[in-house]
């Protein structure tokens, strides 16, 4: 059952993973500088809740590209990798934010529900900082007893401080594993020793109410049990089922099928979204199969009234 799916060989070259820890911890810098300075300068929750997003996914797709330039395709070993950068992330941001606070001044308000400190990034006390873990974390304590910033004129500290702090801590750390990660499992030829490609075939399939049914035969090789589904101004919101192909350029032999459910929502507003399920990833097909599919889906139909 495992030979029907693509499997990661586990390869990785010394230069890819030196490329990988080099670039994503310099990275980590200028990325935790505007991510601290964001939450500084702007005091409001669901924006501060959006740039650590910003910061998490920029680390990510840092290591995500790096993963494909140097070609590693050990998912586990990326994937602890990825964390201890998402880690030194976290980390260069506290050394940041301390640095900002020595050299906060004046608070100004902004009104009744929100104020900012200015302040003066301190060089030497962020460089001490990174030199000097023992001392960033004995700083913690005393920040979360006073809290760091206030909503609504109530300042955040204790529990619920520490509470938001871990919650940082894991979407950054999430962020930065999940992307490299994902990318490492991606199919590559050994043969090539290239990726392979993606394409997202133009022609809808029809929705496959039993994904477990549809599994199975794709698995058994009955490829007619994927079937065009055509187009009418009628169907436009109706499910449906999406096909990508992964093929190495030089390698014919390098080909793989994943294929997604596809249902349309609609918002409170009437605005249409994608929800996705997938059916298959990754399924090695024959290169015979992999030519036809790409006959049949690779221009979409459409029903003429």
């Amino acid at each position: 059952m495992t030979d029907l799916y693509y499997q990661p060989s586990g390869r990785f070259t010394v230069s890819g993973i030196l490329g990988l820890l080099g670039v994503g911890a310099l990275v980590a810098v200028p990325l935790a500088l505007l991510y601290v300075y964001a939450v500084w300068y702007i005091p409001f929750i669901y924006v501060n809740f959006a740039v650590t997003l910003g910061f998490g996914f920029g680390l990510g797709w840092t290591l995500k590209k790096m993963v494909r330039a140097g070609k590693l395709r050990n998912p586990r070993l990326v994937g602890w990798l990825s964390v201890a950068i998402g880690v030194w992330a976290w980390y260069v941001q506290w050394c940041v934010y301390i640095a900002l606070l020595a050299g906060a001044g004046e608070t100004e308000s902004l009104g009744s529900r929100a104020s900012f400190t200015h302040t003066t990034f301190q060089e030497d006390v962020f460089l001490g900082s990174l030199l000097n873990p023992g001392a960033v974390f004995s700083v913690l304590p005393g920040l979360a007893e006073d809290g760091t910033w206030s909503i609504f004129s109530v300042t955040v500290s204790g529990f619920f401080l520490y509470l938001i702090w871990l919650i940082e801590f894991l979407i950054i750390v999430f962020l930065a594993w999940m992307l490299p990660h994902s990318e490492a499992g991606v199919p590559f030829s050994e043969l090539a020793d290239e990726w392979a490609e993606k394409t997202t075939l133009p022609q809808r399939a029809i929705h496959f109410i039993d994904a477990a049914a549809t599994k199975a035969a794709l698995e058994a090789a009955d490829w007619n049990h994927l079937q065009v589904r055509l187009q009418d101004e009628d169907t436009a919101l109706a499910p449906f089922s999406r096909l990508h192909f992964y093929r190495a350029p030089s390698d014919p032999e390098c080909c793989y099928l994943s294929l997604e459910n596809v249902t349309i929502e609609l918002d409170k507003n009437g605005k249409s979204s994608e929800k996705t399920a997938d059916v298959v990833e990754y399924l090695r097909v024959p290169p015979r199969v992999c030519t036809e599919l790409h006959t049949r889906f690779g221009t979409e139909i459409k029903v003429q009234a």
